[in-house]
């Protein structure tokens, strides 16, 4: 039996919510196997525009990590900057995203995409 890691989808949950969603649905595609062989998949629709992980996760949990790392990548901050995932960016350039427990945050304090 796999840990779910809950922080990460109540920050995945309010990642969508910040970014205009109209709907966010985390499930899985096969039953009756273990949870860690059920095909997690997570997706956020967009008016008409729907952003979907894959579903070969092992958890709700990083299905919810691996759309909210879609969302943020090549998104752009409320303070103008494009987002960025990774460390060592030119902070003049990019705008440092990281999750901090049950939610996301941007370097800026802005805090939204």
């Amino acid at each position: 039996m796999i840990e779910i890691d809950d922080d990460a989808v109540k920050a995945c949950a309010d990642l969508v919510g910040r970014t205009g969603a109209s709907q966010f649905q985390i499930g899985f595609v096969h039953d009756n196997v273990p949870v860690e062989e059920a095909g997690w998949y997570a997706h956020a629709q967009y008016r008409g525009a729907r952003l979907t992980t894959t579903s070969d996760y092992r958890g709700p949990a990083e299905a919810a990590d691996a759309l909210s790392r879609r969302i943020l990548h090549g998104g752009n901050c409320g303070c103008g900057k494009p987002t960025t995932l990774q460390d060592g960016r030119d902070v003049r350039k990019w705008c440092r995203w990281r999750r901090e427990g049950d939610r996301w945050v941007s370097a800026c304090g802005r805090g939204r995409t």
